[in-house]
């Protein structure tokens, strides 16, 4: 990835001659995914991020993600983005698809509500988010594998009456620099229709629990930080003022909001910039990177060590467990944190 200074250069360049395109608000599509699993009353759902590094540790998280499948029970899948790295194929006949997704997570046999991430839209270096071209081969690849649930960039997947997950695209809404097509830039009209349909998507949903799905975070205390703080970084539309201000729809609506980006495992109470919703990060699938920098109060947070969460639903209760992976493949549980109804 190239440097601060290097990116802030290059943005200024570009934001000279890269104005955000305004005009009418074509309403994005509902996209619907209906999951109808066996158990009405119980939901299973294993939760990974940020795990397309095709290295020994996401081969070790994936074992591992077997094994507690294996003992725990697993209905359904949970991809929170940056799928591949450095950068996302652009065909959905890519080799990758196979390698990073099929032989990993095939033998699973569940399927995988996915979500793209600001290296699966690499633009101009891997992980800028400026090329939403990425996201579509992937929901291409999704039409020839029934595992990789992603319809669209924007989309919903209720299961029976008991969840309802709604899954966002934030990559266009933190890009280092500004994103290839303008009217996706944060502002613009795409990033005002994903915010109307996740409005409604929400207030129509009668689900028991309501679970946000998408790429960056709104809290962390890991190296790229809160929305609209990213990475330090001047500029509104890198530092995800845009991703803060569509979580922020969310906040009181939704029980859960889940995300990646940042390589580690958080998961935060409500905060006071967003009452009512837990928020967690399971971005520690395929590397792990940076400490502990910010200083909010997180019920549980793990740097350093690969890993991935598991969600138990049912009507009256959602917990949260946090898996770690050790070198030798070994798995511990020490966490996990019961939300009541």
């Amino acid at each position: 990835m190239l440097s601060k200074t290097a990116v802030l250069a290059s943005t200024l360049l570009l934001c000279a001659c890269a104005p955000t395109v305004t005009g009418p608000v074509q309403p994005l599509p509902d996209l619907t995914v209906t999951l109808a699993l066996p158990d009405p009353q119980r939901l299973r759902v294993i939760v990974m991020g940020d795990q397309g590094t095709g290295t020994e540790v996401q081969r070790r998280v994936a074992a591992a993600m077997q094994a507690v499948c294996a003992a725990q029970g697993c209905d359904l899948g949970v991809g929170l983005g940056d799928n591949f790295y450095p950068a996302g194929p652009r065909s959905a006949d890519s080799p990758l698809f196979k390698t990073r997704f099929e032989d990993l997570y095939g033998p699973l046999n569940i399927p995988f509500l996915m979500v793209p991430g600001n290296h699966d839209e690499s633009g101009f270096f891997g992980g800028d988010g400026t090329d939403a071209r990425g996201a579509e081969a992937q929901i291409a690849y999704g039409k020839l594998n029934p595992q990789w649930v992603m319809p669209g960039r924007t989309y919903r997947a209720p299961v029976n009456t008991l969840a309802e997950f709604f899954a966002v695209d934030t990559s266009p809404l933190a890009a280092y620099l500004p994103v290839r097509r303008a009217s996706e830039r944060p502002g613009g009209p795409w990033d005002l229709a994903q915010r109307a349909w996740l409005t409604q998507a929400m207030g129509n949903s009668t689900a028991r629990w309501k679970i946000v799905l998408g790429h960056h975070p709104l809290f962390s205390n890991g190296k790229h930080g809160d929305a609209g703080s990213y990475d330090g970084l001047p500029f509104a539309f890198q530092r995800g003022d845009a991703v803060r201000d569509l979580y922020g729809l969310a906040c009181g609506k939704a029980d859960l909001i889940l995300s990646g980006h940042d390589h580690a495992l958080q998961v935060f109470a409500p905060q006071s910039e967003c009452p009512g919703t837990w928020t967690a990060i399971s971005g520690a699938a395929g590397k792990v990177e940076g400490g502990k920098v910010g200083g909010r109060a997180a019920a549980t947070e793990v740097y350093g060590q690969p890993g991935f969460l598991w969600l138990d639903v049912t009507p009256q209760m959602l917990t949260i467990r946090i898996f770690m992976v050790g070198i030798d493949g070994g798995i511990q549980a020490n966490w996990s944190q019961a939300i009541r109804r």
